[in-house]
């Protein structure tokens, strides 16, 4: 397969997706109708403390939403690794190292 121009759309298309879905995790408290019963410290939390099954939901609703059209279809296939590399990225990138962070800019502040 040959990743032409419509294959590395389809990679960025499902990579977008996500990461629009993460974005709006992190901003939950500045929508009206969801700030009174979901929290983003809480969804965070959550997903930090069971970052297997969290992974493991997002896929499935990742191969719900972009996987089911052509299984044969290299571009449906490629949206949906897209957005698999993201979801791995955060679930297992992002919200380790941003504790590791806070910890060390707690450090650095109360050394200074």
């Amino acid at each position: 397969m040959f990743l032409t121009r419509t294959y590395i759309g389809a990679l960025l298309a499902g990579a977008a997706f996500w990461c629009l879905f993460w974005v709006t995790l992190r901003k939950l408290g500045e929508i009206p109708l969801v700030r009174h019963w979901l929290k983003t410290s809480q969804c965070l939390e959550w997903i930090r403390s069971h970052q297997s099954l969290a992974l493991v939901i997002n896929e499935a609703t990742n191969l719900l939403l972009h996987g089911t059209t052509d299984p044969a279809d290299p571009a449906g296939i490629l949206r949906t690794l897209g957005g698999t590399a993201v979801n791995v990225g955060f679930v297992f990138g992002y919200l380790p190292s941003r504790d590791v962070l806070s910890l060390i800019s707690a450090k650095t502040r109360r050394s200074a």
